[in-house]
């Protein structure tokens, strides 16, 4: 028996057949299986060896679920929707096929031929929503998503589809927003030209490639996302922000009335926030959000998600009353109209803003206020161990526990790992297991999302998320561990198990920002530097760097060969390196208070600050020995992709990656600025020692001066020059297994 639905798709006995809206997906899914058959196998798979089908009805929560089942002369893989057949397709490949997959690499081995036989599986997600945020910062092309080209994203969507994540959101600036939306206020920019209105640092965001071609390639990626069955958020309401400025075209002829506010921050024009509170400024926002969801996203009916920051970081009164009556307010401008335009959509509220600028009550009083039919509380901080405002002090922070949705309102918990100038190894297990035994039996948690500043810091937290985000009970980091070196690094397994299992203990004592760049480029050596946030002592500290520092002497005897190994090893080497000289750091100065109150521990302090500024030359070292960390091979990568037309582009990326912010494990950072500096400071420590003045300082001139000079300097003559040979690899291995 069969019958046509009101889509006009063919049912038969329940399951979909193929149609218009599902035999697309069908057919790449089929496409996806023979190149990964070829590819094991050598050979083109029969066309009925593996089927697919598509049935709603094999979802028991309303999930992505999927079966895998033997059948007479193969298998039929059945999804619950056309993402779900991705997922079922590469699980298959990776039952039967032994392959294994990764964000950098696919493990694919040589087989005879992939076993379809005895096979009954039965999969489906907890949460509902399983998602990724690509960010805006420039630098470094591993890190950032604005420096990827279409092959690029093809890949990351891949792999998105073969760790059965379903949503991700680009926020990585307008494109060609505003072209689009007001095509005769705002015109093309030259983009062999400075962009008008830009900022400094990350401000700067001057173009390396055309907004045409950025505009294109947002479509095109975001449709390759569409036809898989992913899900992409658009943003709706006041997305003034700093990675995406109102062109100085639209403020010149427009002449947009702002929000008052009372902070710093986005200050400049171009920064401020339409005045919303008149509905002609909540219309024009409203218009590039249209403008998005028919040129980038699904179009109008078909629309599934809709993200706001709200008044994101913004203090709009100095009465907190005042400024909670205002956020609310506009942000019920906003909803109002994404239901009415979008009712097909679920609207997500960012949570960042409330750990910033909201207090508990405040969020609570907004919760009751929406609507949980349409909307999800998307919160993106469940790791965060920071209290942003001294207010919050007294009421023991403010996160998603505090805001009235757990059992209550649909909500999501989340990594979000670390800022930007955070490019290292740091997912804090201890504290995310914890949280994740509050809302793995909460159905009113429906997502499990990692959103952080920069992509692929840290590819054992990519493991754990994306399997925790799927099962349906808790998978602790040490099971993941077992997985992701049998699965990653072949007959390596047991030796890079034990390099990670000493390194995860220290990476997590420094927090979601900062790094040992920051040591030497301040005006003042500081205090001590332990933490995170001061919370974890120097013993600690002490006893865990003790038993890490050994991984260097485990490293230079490791075959360095193959990719994975290559990335991970330097990956580990440099996240216990920097917080080596953070522990130096800190010692150093508790040791210079010491002095100064009279301690006879001069010649000790010398010592340990030379050897702190070899340590930073070791880190140039090691930096250099990998493409990953490299500007001008960013650039270089580029310019491949799409011509960069700015002849002044490198010193903007160098610019980019070299503020306070950003500043991290940039070789050419690290080698003409971290590390001369680490030298200054070990003389200007010697030179107050032998001087015996104790009440000197600890100052040098502002890290900037030096900073400055090299942006003067062209790129190139900064890249790296190092043999990256596995001699080269083991003997710095060597040195630094040496060090005290």
């Amino acid at each position: 028996m069969f019958s046509l639905s009101k889509a006009g798709v063919l049912i038969l006995s329940g399951m979909i057949a193929v149609s218009v809206s599902f035999a697309d997906g069908i057919d790449l899914a089929r496409a996806e299986y023979g190149k990964y058959y070829r590819q094991i196998t050598g050979r083109t798979p029969t066309k009925e060896s593996v089927r697919f089908a598509i049935d709603r009805s094999i979802s028991k929560r309303g999930n992505d679920a999927y079966t895998i089942r033997s059948e007479t002369g193969g298998a039929v893989i059945t999804g619950s929707n056309v993402r779900s057949l991705f997922y079922g397709l590469y699980d298959l490949l990776e039952r039967r096929g032994g392959c294994h997959w990764f964000w950098d690499i696919d493990v694919v081995p040589h087989k005879e031929d992939i076993d379809l036989t005895g096979l009954d599986v039965n999969e489906e997600a907890r949460f509902e929503y399983r998602g990724l945020r690509y960010f805006a910062h420039r630098g470094l092309t591993r890190f950032q998503a604005e420096h990827w080209g279409l092959d690029d994203w093809k890949r990351e969507i891949d792999w998105c589809l073969k760790r059965r994540l379903n949503v991700f959101m680009l926020r990585i600036g307008q494109d060609d927003l505003f072209q689009r939306t007001f095509p005769d206020i705002v015109s093309y920019p030259d983009a062999s030209k400075n962009l008008p209105g830009t900022g400094k640092g990350y401000d700067n965001r001057t173009l390396f490639w055309s907004l045409e071609y950025r505009g294109k390639l947002r479509h095109d990626l975001q449709q390759y996302a569409f036809a898989r069955g992913l899900m992409v958020p658009e943003d709706f309401g006041t997305m003034t922000h700093w990675y995406s400025r109102t062109p100085e075209e639209f403020l010149e002829k427009m002449n947009p009335p702002f929000l008052p506010q009372t902070t710093a921050g986005y200050s400049e024009k171009n920064g401020l926030v339409w005045d919303v509170r008149d509905d002609k400024w909540v219309d024009a926002y409203w218009k590039l959000t249209q403008t998005a969801v028919e040129a980038y996203g699904q179009g109008k009916d078909r629309q599934q998600l809709l993200h706001t920051i709200g008044l994101g970081e913004r203090r709009c009164y100095t009465n907190r009353q005042e400024n909670l009556e205002l956020k609310i307010a506009s942000l019920k401008k906003f909803l109002a109209r994404a239901h009415r335009d979008y009712p097909n959509a679920k609207t997500l509220l960012a949570g960042w803003d409330f750990y910033f600028t909201w207090r508990p009550e405040e969020v609570q009083e907004l919760v009751r206020s929406l609507d949980p039919k349409r909307d999800i509380i998307w919160d993106y901080e469940g790791d965060s161990t920071r209290d942003y405002r001294p207010e919050m002090l007294d009421l023991g922070g403010n996160n998603f526990t505090k805001w009235g949705v757990v059992g209550k309102f649909p909500y999501t918990f989340s990594v979000f790992l670390a800022f930007e100038n955070a490019l290292d190894v740091r997912a804090n297990y201890p504290l995310i297991e914890e949280r994740q035994k509050i809302v793995q039996d909460d159905s009113a948690c429906v997502g499990y999302i990692f959103w952080p500043e920069s992509s692929h810091t840290d590819t054992l937290l990519l493991r754990f998320f994306t399997a925790n985000a799927w099962s349906s009970t808790s998978v602790s980091h040490r099971q993941v561990l077992d997985e992701f070196c049998n699965s990653r690094y072949g007959a390596l397994a047991p030796r890079m198990k034990s390099l990670w299992e000493k390194v995860i203990p220290v990476s997590y004592m420094s927090d979601w920002g900062s790094n040992y760049s920051y040591l030497f480029t301040r005006k003042s050596f500081g205090t001590k530097q332990y933490g995170p946030a001061g919370k974890t002592d120097a013993e600690t500290w002490g006893r865990r760097l003790a038993e890490a520092k050994g991984v260097f002497a485990e490293l230079a005897k490791i075959e360095w060969q193959g990719e994975a190994v290559r990335r991970d090893t330097i990956d580990l080497a440099r996240t216990v390196l920097d917080r080596m000289m953070v522990m130096e750091a800190g010692t150093l100065a508790a040791d210079f208070e010491k002095w100064q109150g009279g301690a006879e521990n001069g010649a000790k302090m010398i010592a340990a600050a030379n050897r702190l500024a070899g340590l930073a030359d070791r880190m140039a070292d090691l930096l250099e020995l990998h493409t990953d960390y490299s500007l001008w091979e960013s650039y270089l990568r580029l310019n491949e992709i799409e011509p960069v037309r700015n002849p002044n582009f490198p010193s903007v990326l160098f610019e980019n990656a070299a503020n306070t912010y950003c500043q991290s494990h940039q070789y050419e950072l690290a080698r003409y600025w971290y590390a001369p500096r680490a030298h200054e400071w070990a003389a200007k420590i010697e030179t107050i020692i032998r001087s015996k003045d104790r009440k000197s300082p600890l100052q040098l001139e502002s890290g900037e001066v030096l900073r400055n000079e090299l942006q003067k300097r062209p790129l190139e003559t900064l890249r790296p020059r190092s043999d990256r040979s596995p001699k080269v690899f083991a003997a710095l291995m060597e040195v630094l297994s040496e060090s005290p």
